[in-house]
């Protein structure tokens, strides 16, 4: 099973390879050469005001469950986990966040695993709302459009299951059912306290006062796309801001999926889908897909491994 799960996770990197194997690579290298420095040096910049904004609305969560967390220790853990998520299928590591709170304030396991859950699927709804809206605005191809359509469905109603009071106890009953048989009786107990302190947890944060955490989730993400959109304009790209923030909304979404190592491959395989009705060469959608790896996944990463071993677990 082990080996399975590691050789599907490879298919994202053969993917990586094989479009590599189809493009004219020194045409590629002429045009990152010819991209200018300046704009993507504000790209950069941008990236820790985005990191700041997503701290802060993880503080908001806290604050909904009578948790204090200063915006120093919450904006370090925060570079931390997006480091840990880089490199984990569907960005899993992020929920070390849930650890830190348990180390620092003594939060028990299930109610931290609850803020740490909301944090992620505002950014997730986030993009659902933001592809979807490109569905409807922008033509695609029909096979293209259709495919695209039921994944993001899936990957929408799917989450809602641990939103609905109901069906999440229904769901952790048939979990603590099962656990006889995959550990001793002690353990059933641990994890069902977990789920119980979980499911409080959740029910703190549902309630009026998400509206403050989404407004500084569409903040976030209007520095984010704006990001995304200097890129494309140092590059030269005849992308507008609406139609970049679909593109990387689509390619960030399908980069979630357990098949590939921070989105390799199926991101570039995204980029190129989704820009060549307009025109734009594969050289040009791979430089733009490798340049918001460098942004985003390599300097954010860079940034989050500082705050790893500045701010390490014990």
């Amino acid at each position: 099973m082990k080996l399975a799960r590691k050789l599907i996770r490879l298919l994202g990197p053969l993917l990586f390879l094989l479009i590599l194997s189809r493009i004219d690579l020194g045409r590629m290298a002429e045009t990152i050469t010819a991209i200018r420095v300046d704009l993507l040096l504000g790209a950069l910049v941008l990236y820790p005001g985005l990191i700041l904004l997503k701290a802060w609305r993880w503080r908001l969560l806290l604050r909904q469950q009578h948790i204090n967390y200063g915006p120093a220790p919450a904006f370090v853990v925060y570079n931390s986990s997006l480091a840990a998520g880089y490199v984990t299928p569907g960005r899993l590591g992020e929920f070390v966040k849930a650890l830190y709170l348990r180390q620092d304030e003594a939060v028990p396991l299930g109610k931290a695993l609850s803020s740490v859950l909301m944090d992620r699927l505002f950014d997730l709804y986030l993009l659902l709302m933001t592809a979807c809206v490109g569905m409807a605005t922008f033509s695609l191809p029909g096979r293209l459009s259709t495919a695209a359509m039921a994944m993001l469905l899936l990957a929408g109603l799917v989450p809602l299951l641990v939103l609905i009071p109901g069906v999440a106890r229904r769901l952790m009953v048939l979990l603590i059912k099962a656990l006889p048989s995959v550990g001793p009786g002690r353990y059933r107990g641990e994890i069902k306290r977990t789920l119980d302190s979980f499911q409080r947890g959740m029910e703190q944060l549902l309630s009026i006062r998400l509206v403050f955490p989404l407004l500084v989730t569409v903040v976030a993400y209007a520095v984010f796309y704006l990001q995304c959109y200097v890129i494309a304009t140092a590059l030269r790209l005849p992308l507008s801001y609406a139609y970049a923030a679909f593109c990387v909304s689509v390619a960030s979404l399908l980069a979630l999926l357990p098949v590939s190592i921070s989105g390799l491959g199926v991101r570039e395989a995204t980029f190129i889908a989704l820009l060549l009705p307009l025109g734009v060469t594969a050289e040009l959608a791979v430089s733009y897909s490798l340049l918001i790896l460098l942004v985003f996944n390599v300097f954010g990463g860079a940034l989050g491994a500082l705050a790893w071993f500045s701010k390490p677990l014990k």
